[in-house]
């Protein structure tokens, strides 16, 4: 089961932040979370309206990274109000099984606070003592310096790039920075 105990970190700001294993009862804030931070960074994969997953779904999605051992899902939540997730898959098939890749997020009144930096730990924790995960892989818009300097500062190189990766607009693109760090 991938699944962390509870652990609290303090913000910069002094505040208590609770970082969890999503649990299938979070679907609807999960979801009203994502749809909010798609609606307020330029740096999501895709747009607010684009995210059509139904509760029952999201109850489903976490219940498979609650069951998956290459599988995590985390939630940040400060003042009992999800204000950062997390999530990982490795691969599908024997062969790359060893890696998976993540994305988060972190609300953007929390930003800079050390709720990311919270985040990526525990999952990098979590993957040194799961013997099935060896990589962990992720790519971040080539724009997104603060995201970049975070993970360079925590052990990330990059991989690779993919020019003109993501479509902003009628000519308007920004590469893809792939990144990793073995564990």
């Amino acid at each position: 089961m991938a699944r962390i105990t509870a652990q609290t970190i303090t913000a910069s700001t002094g505040e208590p932040v609770i970082i969890r294993s999503a649990q299938p009862d979070d679907a609807a804030r999960l979801l009203a979370y994502v749809r909010s931070v798609a609606a307020e960074t330029p740096f999501f994969i895709m747009e607010a309206d684009e995210f059509n997953f139904t509760d029952q779904q999201e109850r489903q999605w976490i219940q498979d990274h609650l069951d998956g051992p290459g599988k995590l899902a985390l939630v940040a939540e400060a003042s009992a109000a999800v204000v950062g997730v997390l999530s990982f898959e490795n691969g599908p098939h024997r062969r790359i099984a060893h890696r998976g890749t993540f994305g988060f997020s972190v609300a953007q009144q929390w930003r800079g606070k050390g709720i990311g930096t919270a985040l990526l730990e525990t999952l990098i924790a979590w993957a040194e003592a799961n013997p099935l995960v060896e990589k962990i892989a992720l790519a971040v818009f080539a724009n997104n310096e603060p995201a970049i300097r975070l993970y360079r500062k925590l052990g990330f190189v990059e991989e690779g790039r993919r020019p003109r990766e993501m479509k902003l607009g009628p000519g308007q693109y920004v590469d893809d920075i792939m990144m990793y760090r073995f564990v």
